[in-house]
């Protein structure tokens, strides 16, 4: 799918949208596909438009995952885990979900892939900007 570049703070691709807005990444995936799974060649793209976006600089991330079903391949999951780019930008993410399903899936992710980035899961956007400002603020004082 091709991508469109809405403008020079935002990056939407078929199934997902990355917006950087007040030192925030907000990712945002729709996929209603139960049986979609992300692959490391979508994840690669995804992730040079987070450094896009980005512009090299630690970034905490609003990940929403209230629309979207599937899961990911064990690839696409270690390349996010693994992607030294993303261990430098990535500084803190908060999970948007509102299904169990959802909730096991970045849970094993985190726990098996990608432990060492603090996280929250929450519920809504509100709950998920404090936690990211919060973390924001917390890097800014320790750098």
């Amino acid at each position: 799918m091709p991508e469109t570049v809405k403008s020079n703070n935002a990056i939407i691709f078929g199934r997902a949208k990355f917006q950087i807005a007040n030192g925030i990444l907000h990712c945002e995936f729709f996929n209603m596909e139960m049986y979609h799974s992300l692959r490391a060649e979508r994840a690669q793209t995804y992730i040079e438009a987070i450094k896009t976006l980005c512009q090299g600089k630690p970034t905490p991330f609003i990940i929403d995952i209230r629309n979207a079903k599937g899961t990911y391949t064990i690839e696409a999951a270690k390349l996010f885990a693994d992607s030294p780019d993303l261990k430098f930008i990535r500084i803190a993410e908060a999970y948007i979900l509102n299904s169990t399903a959802m909730k096991l899936l970045i849970g094993a992710y985190k726990r098996i892939y990608e432990p060492t980035t603090p996280f929250i899961l929450v519920n809504d956007l509100e709950q998920a900007i404090t936690y990211c400002l919060e973390a924001k603020k917390m890097y800014d004082t320790d750098n």
